[in-house]
């Protein structure tokens, strides 16, 4: 097995440095092409920008790949540099397994009912119209395709405790308004479990067990730490730029029974806090 990880970013590293340990052969790309100087792997830059010719990858860099994982988000303009440059030359190199990591936003807003891989698409921002094309544009091809649709990500370095440090939680009061979530090492145990067993064309949820009001968050974390959350400031009154306006106009819970039932996924982290708990023990 080799893989190759396209945009080695959050999550990206996170599966680098899973594989790494266990002896995989990995290379990865990233906008720059250099990589963070504990993740000892060959780095290749790969980027696309309207005002340029094509991105590509040198030929060393695509040698003996048998999975490839695409992390990269389609641009400000729409464009998938994968789907844009890439499809051509992973299709000719008759690979394993290709995973692309997508959002639970193709769904949109479900007025906080459940959902799962069979309900119909309905995106409803430009970010998740632009993801519903790239999925659609993978399944299509002739790649051995995984969808895996995310929600909002944590672990170390990103979650609810940096928020807190630098001052930037609000603890939105909005009952019934949920939200769903997934650790970072979750998403790479289902990652890695799917390379073990392609199926393709297939998509999965991939997301903890317990949607809940991002305010619990908040909480949760504040017992960890021993000191009071912050005061709860009612919707109406919370001022918001557009991204995270376009969040709030959306609620939904998502079933992720399917990496457990066709996957056999056990997810470490089955609620945020467990999670939460994990990262505040890691100091």
């Amino acid at each position: 097995m080799k893989v190759l990880i396209l945009g080695c970013g959050y999550t990206g590293s996170c599966l680098a440095r899973f594989l790494v340990e266990r002896n995989i052969a990995v290379t990865v790309t990233t906008r720059s092409g250099t990589t963070p100087d504990d993740l000892q792997v060959n780095s290749y830059p790969f980027r696309y920008e309207a005002t340029e010719a094509p991105a590509f990858l040198p030929r060393e860099a695509l040698a003996g790949v048998t999975h490839v994982l695409d992390s990269i988000p389609p641009n400000a303009q729409g464009v998938d540099p994968v789907v844009a440059c890439l499809i051509p030359n992973l299709e000719a190199m008759k690979l394993q397994w290709f995973g692309y990591l997508s959002t639970t936003g193709v769904y949109g807003d479900a007025g906080g009912a459940w959902v799962d891989e069979t309900t119909p698409l309905h995106p409803q921002n430009e970010r998740s119209l632009h993801r519903v094309a790239a999925e659609m544009a993978f399944l299509n091809s002739k790649l051995p395709t995984h969808i895996f649709r995310l929600p909002g990500i944590y672990g170390p370095g990103r979650s609810i405790f940096d928020r807190m440090a630098a001052g930037r939680a609000k603890r939105v009061h909005r009952p019934g308004h949920v939200f769903c979530r997934i650790h970072v090492e979750d998403i790479v145990r289902t990652l890695w479990t799917s390379m073990q067993q392609p199926h393709p064309p297939v998509i999965y949820n991939v997301c903890d067990d317990e949607p809940t009001e991002p305010s619990n968050l908040i909480v949760e974390a504040a017992q960890l730490l021993g000191t009071a959350p912050p005061e709860a400031i009612p919707f109406e009154e919370v001022q918001m730029t557009p991204m995270s306006a376009s969040f709030w106009r959306e609620s939904r819970k998502v079933s992720n029974q399917k990496i457990k039932t066709e996957l056999g996924v056990t997810l470490q982290y089955p609620t945020y806090r467990q999670g939460l708990r994990a990262i505040h023990e890691m100091g």
